[in-house]
């Protein structure tokens, strides 16, 4: 009997949407919430009802094994019919005339259930059930997390559910949801005859008898649990994702109009988890089995030196060797830009980097050349160093080119190596100085790198408050550098985020960004604008919101709850055209499109040849509605 223990049920919920891409949906949060609880003496089960890798929640029938990437779906059910830019929805089972062979009109989707369904997660509940009274545990707590503010309903309906199954639990709700829009969950809570307690995670106290014996919605951070390693193991081990998430900081120092992590981290101070405690993380993993690790963070480059001093150890432990590495929220391209540079010499021909340097100073506070690498096992050597005028550096490579470089200080106070002689080099040498950190991104394993180009135009990004990070000047800059370190854009090594349906905004706009990106780039990862209550853009249009009668689930960007005013700014700018929903629905699919491989390559559609002269021939031929 466990009369002293508590027993906690951890839930991520299904969700209602009309598409989910389920690649790094671990639900991290509620992860750490289980290693704390565990240390606090709970007994703990899992539900992650989102599991892609889950034999309830994954693909029906998918056998064998898969690499990593092929696991972005989970099992999905229809559910309604969203009608676009409204508050109107058919569900099925509620509507007579809805029928799973319904044929959509062009201004509807479906939306479906994604992942373990409800009547399956109550007949596990009900099992369990069993085993929990069996013990006899003192108390039983039901911990939901909540994510998308649009997802709230399926958030309610596993709530509901649990009660049902366990009518004397008291319930956890916490989250992005119920962080941001608080009062919303007590009403929608309210309504089915929960009357749940709102309040901050920094006074949750486990101890506190009176507060635990109520239904809790917890906002913001339980800092208790934030820095903690995530309970992976209360997956089964036929389920258990290959990857972890890794956080390494938490806040972000910027407040984009559209962006609630000012909301969400209490402020905009950004608060940084100790190394020690990161690498035992990432050695512990490994050692157990995972090989593929998630930087999941706002700003993963903020610390710059510690997130390098991270890549250098786990580069310098030989245990990790086959470690692989992602960072899908992307990586700040100012701050990147910012970084010291590392320089590579190079082979034209083949690209084939044969050495790096540094400037550093030197102990009487003198600029110098530091040969950080030779990557040819003793083919470049140092002649002299400093020896002739203060700042340079002659090597000698493959005993027939002698290299001279200098450091050259610009305007700006920053260092450039020149390479004196590159005209006279016989292998045909160059130099190139990269941002350090995405060479030392490059070595450590990174597979992908994402840029949140977003658009290409510069109001826009000042109307969203990020001109600070997007700026087409360094964003070509950054593709340069990380093509020298060995990224190829062509197999969609790198991936940009474009975003579209805001209001204000061109299609022309939206289709200039996206072939720029799929020159520049190779790979599109379109943003649906949703927005995000407590945002500035949120309030700014809270009178179309209620105008139109929206609630949380109608503002989903895929749902383009703003097609009405671009519609209305369209006709200013365009009178003689109408917009319709088939324009947006073309820019979804355009975006796909241009994201194909073939022959393992994404296509150029610049480029000459068969495949980009097709699709500039069906391209032209589209008349787009703007014109």
């Amino acid at each position: 009997m466990n009369k002293q223990k508590r027993f906690a049920i951890l839930i991520n919920p299904p969700i209602y949407d009309t598409q989910y891409w389920a690649r790094w949906s671990m639900p991290h949060g509620l992860l750490k919430i289980g290693t704390w609880l565990r240390n606090e003496g709970y007994d703990l089960h899992l539900f992650d009802c989102l599991n892609p890798y889950g034999k309830d929640s994954g693909v029906p029938g998918r056998d064998g094994v898969m690499d990593f990437e092929s696991y972005d779906a989970v099992r999905k059910e229809k559910r309604s019919v969203a009608l676009l830019a409204s508050n109107k929805e058919r569900i099925l089972g509620e509507d007579p005339d809805l029928v799973p062979s319904y044929r959509l009109s062009s201004s509807e989707k479906w939306k479906y259930t994604f992942g373990m369904p409800l009547g399956l997660l109550e007949d596990k509940l009900h099992n369990l059930k069993r085993k929990v009274y069996t013990e006899g545990y003192e108390t039983v707590e039901i911990w939901i997390t909540s994510i998308m503010t649009y997802w709230w309903e399926s958030t309610r309906d596993v709530i509901k559910l649990a009660l049902e199954q366990f009518p004397d639990a008291k319930v956890r709700i916490g989250g992005i949801y119920p962080t941001l829009a608080s009062d919303h969950a007590r009403q929608k809570l309210f309504d089915k005859g929960i009357e749940p307690k709102v309040l901050d995670g920094r006074q949750l106290d486990l101890n506190n008898t009176e507060l635990m014996e109520q239904h809790l919605i917890v906002t913001g951070e339980i800092r208790k649990a934030s820095d903690l390693e995530l309970a992976t193991d209360l997956y089964e081990d036929d389920e258990r994702p290959p990857y972890t998430i890794l956080t390494t900081s938490r806040g972000c120092p910027h407040i984009c109009s559209y962006c609630a992590s000012n909301i969400l981290n209490d402020g905009t101070k950004v608060r940084n988890r100790q190394f020690d405690w990161v690498m035992n993380e990432i050695k512990d993993k490994f050692r157990k089995g995972t090989k593929v690790f998630c930087f999941y963070e706002d700003n993963l480059l903020m610390n710059m030196q510690q997130f390098k001093d991270i890549l250098k150890a786990v580069m310098a432990d030989r245990s990790l060797h086959g470690i692989r590495i992602y960072a899908p929220e992307g990586i700040e391209i100012g701050v990147a830009m910012s970084d010291r540079k590392r320089f590579l010499l190079k082979l034209r021909e083949d690209k084939r980097i044969l050495a790096t340097l540094s400037v550093d100073k030197n102990n009487a506070g003198e600029l110098q050349i530091t040969l950080e690498e030779d990557l040819t096992d003793g083919s470049v050597q140092i002649i002299d160093s400093h020896l002739f005028e203060v700042g340079t550096m002659r090597l000698l490579v493959g005993d027939q080119d002698t290299v001279l470089l200098r450091i050259e200080v610009k305007d700006n106070g920053r260092h450039e190596v020149q390479f004196v002689n590159e005209q006279e080099s016989e292998l045909g040498l160059y130099l190139v100085g990269v941002p350090e950190i995405v060479y030392l991104m490059k070595l450590a394993g990174f597979e992908k790198i994402y840029l949140p180009l977003e658009t290409i135009k510069k109001e826009t990004n000042a109307r969203w408050n990020r001109s600070w990070n997007s700026n087409l000047t360094r964003f070509e800059s950054l593709l340069n550098a990380l093509e020298e370190v060995g990224f190829d854009t062509r197999k969609q090594h790198i991936n940009a985020f474009v975003m579209f349906g805001l209001p204000g905004e061109d299609i022309e706009e939206i289709y200039d960004t996206a072939l720029y990106a799929s020159e520049r780039v190779g790979s599109v990862i379109p943003m649906l604008f949703t927005p995000v209550p407590s945002t500035q853009v949120f309030d700014m249009y809270k009178d179309y919101i209620e105008e139109h009668g929206y609630d949380l689930q109608h503002l989903n960007g895929k749902l383009f709850p703003f097609f009405h005013m671009l519609r209305e700014q369209a006709r200013l700018r365009y009178p003689e055209r109408e917009l319709e929903f088939s324009d947006y629905l073309r820019v979804e699919t355009f975006m796909q499109r241009i994201n194909t491989k073939v022959q393992g390559e994404s296509v150029n559609i610049f480029a000459d040849s068969s495949v980009a002269n097709v699709f500039r021939q069906a391209f032209s031929e589209y008349k787009p509605i703007l014109g």
